[in-house]
């Protein structure tokens, strides 16, 4: 043998080697088939980047929805020192690359998992049997679209009354101005029967319009994000 074995004749070989087909031409034309094969995928490599940066940034954004976390509370639980990059990353800004590192620790602090990011699976809870998570999403949207109508509800009922108290406000600074021209113009106003107790009323109609200016103005901070935590400080 020189180099590569040297191959009997088939009349040489024994009865059982004879039907074998060895190596040679066969194998070539496989391989050669095999190469002919076409690519399973037909999306171009830099299109199917940048579609798979949209659904990560998309999965991550609901994954901390999820949470019901603010985008400035998951940054620094991310590890980030303002929530510029992590916004960046929800709405893929930038198409070529997401941070492995950055879905590693989204899947632990959000507590999903990593083929939920990626778009491969549609649970996003690990542990919880397939398909209760679609069905709890179902209740979970039924009671989010429920809330945001009576938040739009109450936000409608807090301007009516807003607009109806600062009209109260201004017709009672109104009448206090009418009252002060009358008081210039009659010297003997304050001499009249019940003029003391028009002006003592009408002190106390404005002392309540802005009480109340007041109250409403203190009830519409506590309607903003975070002023539980904020005055808890």
């Amino acid at each position: 043998m020189h180099g590569a074995e040297q191959m009997l004749p088939a009349a040489d070989m024994p009865g059982w080697l004879a039907g074998i087909e060895w190596g040679g031409s066969g194998d070539s034309g496989e391989m050669q088939e095999i190469a002919s094969q076409e690519c399973l995928f037909d999306d171009d490599p830099k299109r199917e980047q940048a579609a798979a940066v949209k659904t990560i940034g998309a999965r991550m954004r609901q994954a901390r929805e999820l949470c019901n976390l603010s985008q400035s509370a998951a940054a620094r639980r991310l590890g980030y020192a303002n929530p510029s990059k992590l916004s960046k990353v929800e709405l893929a800004t930038d198409t070529n690359s997401v941070p492995l590192w950055l879905i590693v620790r989204a899947a632990r602090v959000y507590e999903v998992s990593v083929d939920y990011l990626f778009g491969v699976a549609d649970d996003w809870e690990t542990g919880v049997c397939r398909g209760v998570q679609g069905w709890m999403f179902d209740v979970w949207e039924k009671f989010r679209q429920r809330d945001l109508a009576s938040l739009e509800h109450l936000h409608a009922e807090i301007a009516a009354v807003s607009t109806h108290l600062t009209a109260v406000a201004a017709g009672a600074h109104e009448v206090a101005q009418a009252l002060d021209t009358l008081r210039a113009r009659n010297p003997a106003f304050d001499d009249m029967p019940a003029s003391g107790t028009l002006a003592g009323r009408l002190e106390r109609l404005q002392e309540r319009a802005r009480a109340g200016e007041l109250a409403l103005k203190r009830f519409r901070l506590n309607l903003r994000p975070g002023a539980e935590s904020e005055s808890g400080q």
